[in-house]
């Protein structure tokens, strides 16, 4: 999956499935029992453009569909996250459940992975992410560029009530880093409603100069 670049030092280039390679908001749905906690009033007929709903029973079935066995064969990584400093008075903690080392790789980048997250997350509520790329061994297709994905079969899906992240069929990062857009976003926008600040779109950076200023 990965390869050097040998002209730089610790350098990896991935490349992916052709197929596999942006986020799927037609495939990317919010679940709720009231439509209208995610989406807009429309007229009868007119679709709404601002949201995907599914109801809580149509995701039950959507996901009976396609988890019963999608990680046979592969290893199962667990990913204690936090989003900001562990143990910071306004981090965040999620827990990740995936199939794809490229995702445990690339979480350690995005996100605070280490022990420390299971001390600071005691015996507290987390967001609950759970992933795979849908590709159960022996595999019985054509693997591209040794990136398993399904992208005929790709579902993203959150229980902003219950924290959950349930997401299948892509190892593309929008879609499998769930600390991103799926926690720090969309969820992250119902837990600010509940206790009363406000999620953006944004990061905040601090850059020191090797001199030290």
């Amino acid at each position: 999956m990965l390869s050097p670049l040998k002209a730089y030092e610790n350098n990896y280039i991935c490349r992916t499935d052709p197929k596999d390679v942006a986020r799927v908001e037609s495939k990317t749905w919010m679940v709720t029992p009231d439509k209208y906690e995610t989406v807009t009033h429309t007229p009868a007929g007119v679709e709404p453009i601002m949201g995907h709903w599914m109801s809580p029973e149509t995701l039950s079935t959507e996901l009976d569909s396609r988890f019963p066995g999608c990680m046979a064969g592969r290893i199962m990584y667990v990913i204690p996250f936090s989003m900001g400093p562990v143990g910071g008075p306004l981090s965040k903690i999620g827990v990740e459940l995936t199939d794809s080392n490229y995702v445990v790789l690339s979480m350690r980048i995005m996100t605070r992975v280490c022990p420390e997250v299971w001390d600071a997350l005691g015996n507290n509520d987390f967001v609950r992410c759970i992933h795979s790329v849908g590709l159960p061994r022996p595999v019985k297709q054509r693997v591209i560029n040794h990136w398993p994905c399904n992208p005929e079969r790709v579902l993203i899906a959150h229980r902003p009530a219950e924290r959950e992240i349930w997401s299948f069929g892509s190892g593309y990062g929008g879609n499998s880093l769930l600390g991103k857009k799926c926690f720090a976003l969309r969820i992250a926008s119902n837990i600010a409603k509940d206790e009363g600040w406000m999620a953006e779109h944004m990061l905040i950076m601090g850059v020191t100069r090797p001199n030290g200023k």
